[in-house]
């Protein structure tokens, strides 16, 4: 890791934190200058790709102010990396990709069931053998799972959709890191993977939504299951 990149990736955990925080003082070049011992070009492309993930904002005579977290980049790889370290973000944001799973992965398996090719209905079908196969090594398992999501929205056909597949993946290894400690949870819903399959491979949009609806909502109460009952919705 460079130093600019040292610089992003001390800034941006400090902001997703909360230790530097919107409304707060304003990062002043200099002082970062000073803490880093980097020269003022280095900390010019740190701030600049900060500025890229919407973490921060640079203002003429008043320094670099940090944005609100609705404004942030939640898509972007690294902002979710910092989010899911932190424990105060963890839950937020595995809390919200059920709710976005819900909106467009259902749909996804619809439009694959219309206009997946036979090479993609093959790799959905490959996904699925791979995680019988390695139904009792979690982390092959979940590996493979990853694999079947991401051959499922490639099928989609749909190309906005698409480029949603490495943000998506990072939360979803999150995500079935920790539904797969609930008992048999992965056994469970393995057969549902295989129903998502064979509907998209018979043409059946409408039975490939429903599989993928049943999945989720597993999903979502293996993840509930979890939290202290307070925290459950």
């Amino acid at each position: 890791m460079n130093i600019a990149q040292s610089i992003v990736d001390d800034l941006g955990r400090r902001i997703v934190r909360g230790e530097l925080h919107a409304g707060g003082p304003a990062l002043i070049e200099q002082d970062i200058v000073s803490e880093f011992g980097a020269s003022r070009n280095v900390v010019r492309e740190a701030v600049k790709t900060l500025a890229a993930k919407n973490l921060v904002r640079s203002e003429r005579r008043v320094g670099t102010i940090v944005q609100p977290p609705q404004e942030w980049n939640l898509l972007d790889p690294q902002v979710i990396e910092w989010m899911l370290s932190e424990e105060s973000t963890h839950e937020t944001l595995l809390s919200a990709l059920s709710e976005l799973r819900l909106i467009f992965e259902p749909e996804a398996a619809a439009l694959a069931a219309r206009r997946a090719t036979s090479r993609q209905i093959l790799r959905l079908f490959d996904c699925f053998e791979q995680m019988q196969h390695y139904a009792e090594d979690p982390k092959r398992a979940i590996e493979h799972d990853v694999l079947f999501h991401e051959a499922l929205l490639d099928a989609c056909g749909n190309p906005l959709l698409r480029s949603l597949n490495h943000s998506i993946s990072l939360l979803l290894r999150a995500n079935f890191k920790l539904s797969i400690q609930v008992d048999n949870a992965f056994i469970r819903n393995l057969e549902d993977h295989g129903f998502i399959a064979e509907a998209i491979r018979d043409r059946e949009p409408e039975k490939a939504r429903q599989a993928v609806i049943t999945l989720l909502r597993k999903n979502q109460l293996d993840i509930d299951s979890m939290q202290p009952s307070g925290n459950r919705q």
